[in-house]
């Protein structure tokens, strides 16, 4: 894919997050464990992740010197995407 295909794609997935809703059941098969996962939290974290790799793309994918540093954008974009939701969720 090329880079604009990419970010393209990234913006169509990230808009139709917001209109999914509901949950689901993870099943380990190994297991047979169920975990219940609400949608909403789950699509913001998937939002913010895709935020940050858009902000990679921006950034011509650069190498970041310190793995901390990237956890650390990473996590202020996962963490400002749920922020979101719940302030939208306040406002309805």
């Amino acid at each position: 894919m090329k880079r604009k295909e990419i970010t393209g794609t990234i913006a169509k997935v990230g808009a139709a997050t917001f209109a999914l809703n509901g949950s689901m059941t993870l099943l380990n098969q190994k297991t047979g464990e169920a975990l219940d996962i609400d949608m909403p939290s789950t699509l913001a974290i998937i939002r913010g992740t895709l935020a940050w790799v858009d902000t990679l793309l921006e950034e011509d994918a650069k190498p970041e010197p310190s793995a901390v540093k990237h956890m650390q954008k990473l996590l202020t974009y996962v963490g400002s995407s749920i922020a979101y939701d719940i302030s939208s969720d306040e406002e309805e």
